[in-house]
């Protein structure tokens, strides 16, 4: 038979459950507001029987009795098949996001449909030679092709310079996020020690696993990974230790040492001309290359940008190379053949945006510019009508397409692109917010249920405290009722 003061055991047990119970609730309730907490619960599991014997039943076996509660764990209550899933649609975002400002800003650059956008210019530039076609001998029709060559040219070494430094910032942005991943990596490694001792202790580190889970959602954002739970053999038997490891495509970021606890392998960013935009490992000089996240939404938006230069330098090339061709066919107002009318103005040996510019010589004496094909008189404007031709001319390396319909080509392209991008940031925003909704609906602290619990607890423990109340109430009775009387 159970001894005298059991039922007072099973009381005293059941109080100590429901003060769990009541400091968990209190626990949630103060961190309602706190960033990246997940709700925790106390498990509460009955404890073993008692079995009593009976004579007369088939080998002595009696009937049991209960012996009460134990709260076995506080468990987290979290969902990792949705935090895998959140981290990979947060990274898609930080990507989207990315490209979305990059490209925002590449099309203030070209800003389009503008009056000082290179397709103005350009329609200007033509216009210019049409008109000197038709007085060329006019000193004034003159300096207006001077100044429209001008505006266009600086108009292309300004958009150039605007793609560099976009290119710039991007391989600055990338260096930054590089040194994010190193500290973060650094923070969850330190976390993976203290985390790995209290679980050696057999307590559950809930809140050191919060501050981890959240230093990865961080990450998520910046870079594509994934996470291994550290496993440790005992007794033949392969349990988790606490410790997880982070791995970027085929290596580690954070990796586990039996002796050493977490080590982290540095990350790179690529400082010289052919290795800007890249990130490596430090210690191999492997290159990452990033399926998500923010570094790949920068690497993609620099060969963007990188693409629409190309562009730009082509079609300033092309135009440069068409307009000197035919003006060095022609005559000027003195008779002599035409000069060069674009050069370059840095060492290099190829036209692009950032050096084309006019003949500072032409600038200079407007009646260099060669409008005549022939010596027979300052009227002769047909040169420069055959410039101005050139507007409507198909040229093969742009893609069979005039100068104006490849400039518009492209940044119509780009326009494209941009929307693209857009839709997809607001498109990957929804889905985010969607799946932290389903988060917070299973690891957020929701207050009124929170109440519910701290009151059906505080019923509990007040139940059992009354059990105890009736028990001594039961004993009283027997020892100071029962006395033998004379």
């Amino acid at each position: 038979m159970p001894g005298t003061f059991f039922g007072f055991n099973t009381a005293l047990r059941g109080m100590q459950a429901q003060q769990r119970g009541i400091y968990t609730t209190s626990h949630n309730i103060a961190n309602a507001n706190t960033e990246g907490y997940t709700r925790q619960q106390v498990v509460l599991t009955a404890t073993p029987a008692y079995p009593v014997p009976a004579m007369n039943r088939p080998g002595g076996q009696g009937w049991q009795i209960g012996t009460g509660v134990d709260s076995q764990e506080t468990r987290r209550l979290r969902d990792e098949f949705l935090d895998t899933q959140i981290r990979r649609e947060t990274g898609s975002l930080g990507q989207w996001q990315q490209i979305q400002d990059v490209l925002q800003q590449v099309e203030v650059v070209f800003n389009e449909p503008s009056d000082t956008g290179l397709s103005t210019l350009m329609s200007q530039f033509w216009a210019a030679w049409q008109e000197l076609s038709k007085n060329a001998e006019s000193s004034p029709v003159r300096t207006t092709v001077v100044e429209t060559a001008n505006a266009l040219a600086e108009a292309f070494r300004h958009s150039a310079a605007q793609l560099n430094q976009i290119q710039d910032d991007i391989d600055q942005t990338i260096e930054l996020k590089v040194k994010e991943v190193n500290s973060l990596a650094q923070q969850i490694a330190d976390l993976n020690g203290q985390i790995k001792n209290i679980v050696a202790a057999g307590d559950q580190p809930n809140d050191l696993m919060d501050q981890r889970d959240l230093l990865l959602d961080r990450l998520s954002k910046i870079i594509d990974f994934s996470v291994e739970k550290n496993m440790v053999t005992v007794n033949d038997e392969e349990i988790a230790d606490g410790q997880i490891k982070i791995k970027l495509g085929n290596q580690y970021l954070v990796n586990v040492d039996g002796t050493d606890g977490s080590i982290v392998n540095i990350v790179a960013a690529g400082t010289d001309d052919a290795n800007k935009g890249k990130i490596f490992w430090e210690d191999s000089g492997d290159e990452i290359v990033p399926a998500n996240g923010e570094i790949k939404g920068l690497q993609k938006a620099r060969e963007d940008v990188q693409t629409y230069l190309t562009n730009l330098n082509t079609l300033a090339g092309e135009l440069a190379a068409a307009i000197n061709e035919q003006h060095t066919s022609g005559k000027d107002l003195t008779g002599a053949r035409g000069e060069e009318f674009f050069v370059i103005g840095d060492d290099s040996d190829t036209f692009t945006a950032a050096n084309i510019q006019v003949n500072s010589q032409i600038i200079a004496d407007v009646t260099k510019i060669a409008a005549a094909t022939t010596d027979g008189g300052p009227g002769d404007g047909s040169n420069a009508l055959a410039i101005a031709q050139l507007q409507h001319k198909l040229i093969e390396n742009l893609d069979n397409t005039t100068f104006d319909d490849y400039y518009k080509n492209f940044t119509a392209k780009l326009g494209v692109d941009a929307q693209e991008a857009e839709r997809m940031t607001t498109n990957q925003g929804v889905l985010v917010d969607q799946l932290n909704n389903r988060k917070d609906s299973i690891s957020g602290v929701s207050l009124d249920e929170e109440m519910a619990n701290m009151l059906q607890y505080q019923r509990a423990y007040e139940a059992s405290a009354r059990m105890i109340t009736t028990l001594d109430s039961m004993l009283d009775k027997i020892i100071n009722g029962m006395g033998v009387t004379r």
